[in-house]
């Protein structure tokens, strides 16, 4: 079915521009964690815009060095927008947006907006959640997701309620800030995932990104656009904030922790992607094709362009000093 054929569905804008930089060498930037697959039937892009193409209308959003794997892997299953440039989420959703209306979406109607890239342990939950958020952004709120925060992570936002009320949005702090964070209580990891009205963002970024706005009104050029994220422009900033905790476990995979934390495993302990013999083998990560293990544990092999990186796990936050002996100076 058309993109056009389905605007009577919310609108689901899928964010699918990440460079891949942080699962090196596994993800990259010639192939990013979105197009990667992990053992759950098809890439964690496909995997997202499946979650949403029963009920909504999809858009995915990425850059055009992507626009081959995005059509390879989607086909006619959701509609792709190609950024004129890479400008982070700000500008990515402003371009979503001008996309729809330009397409006959009225500014009644309520978007999702979520990255390509993150793992649900049970989809029913989140699913199950959205009409309870579509609910509040139809009230003209914009409706974000809270994670319970169990360590303090660096690489999330977060975001500090009080009775009920979203207090303070706090973008990705440092080790200290983040555990100064948590023992303060209140807090909730930032998902990434925003419901609203047309309308109500657009007069967020009205109010709190006028560089931005004046690009949808035709003032400049898209190219012109400050780098910047959707938290940032808008949500740092903008005091029209719902947030609905999410009671199930979730990450965006943002780091070989978080990964290994997030893999299905067999009964050894070991995560196996591709033809791989895994022979008295116990705890690893293995990727790749023609691959045999014999009597090891807790490693990580990774199989990428004929070449072969073998980790230790408790090395794993060092694994990008590997880049330096795999990729070939210009």
């Amino acid at each position: 079915m058309s993109f056009q054929k389905r605007c009577e569905l919310m609108k689901a804008i899928i964010l699918a521009g990440g460079s891949g930089t942080r699962l090196w060498p596994l993800s990259s930037e010639e192939i990013p964690k979105q197009f990667l697959s992990f053992g759950k039937g098809g890439s964690l892009l496909e995997q997202t815009v499946r979650r949403f193409t029963k009920d909504h209308a999809v858009l995915v959003v990425g850059s055009e060095k992507y626009a081959p794997m995005l059509e390879e892997q989607l086909g006619a299953q959701a509609a792709v927008l190609v950024e004129p440039a890479t400008k982070s989420t700000a500008p990515a959703i402003l371009l979503a947006l001008k996309h729809l209306v330009e397409n006959g979406a009225s500014e009644e109607e309520v978007c999702i907006v979520c990255p390509s890239d993150h793992y649900f342990e049970k989809e029913e939950d989140f699913l199950h959640l959205l009409s309870a958020a579509e609910k509040g952004a139809r009230g003209g709120a914009i409706v974000t997701f809270g994670i319970t925060p169990t360590y303090p992570e660096t690489g999330y936002g977060y975001i500090k309620t009080e009775e009920g009320e979203v207090k303070r949005f706090v973008e990705k702090p440092d080790l200290d800030t983040a555990t100064h964070l948590l023992e303060e209580g209140n807090y909730y990891w930032n998902g990434g995932i925003f419901v609203f009205q047309i309308k109500t963002l657009l007069k967020e970024f009205e109010t709190h990104a006028p560089e931005l706005f004046a690009w949808f009104q035709g003032d400049v050029p898209f190219e012109a656009l400050p780098t910047i994220s959707i938290d940032h422009a808008i949500m740092e900033k903008t005091e029209n904030i719902l947030l609905i905790p999410y009671p199930s476990g979730w990450s965006d995979l943002g780091s070989w922790d978080r990964l290994e934390e997030a893999l299905p495993k067999d009964d050894a302990g070991n995560f196996l992607s591709g033809a791989v013999e895994a022979i008295d083998t116990e705890g690893s990560m293995i990727f790749g094709d023609e691959i045999v293990t014999l009597g090891v544990k807790d490693l990580v092999v990774i199989k990428r362009g004929g070449k072969v990186v073998i980790c230790s796990k408790k090395h794993l936050p060092r694994l990008s000093e590997t880049k330096s002996y795999l990729v070939k100076e210009e």
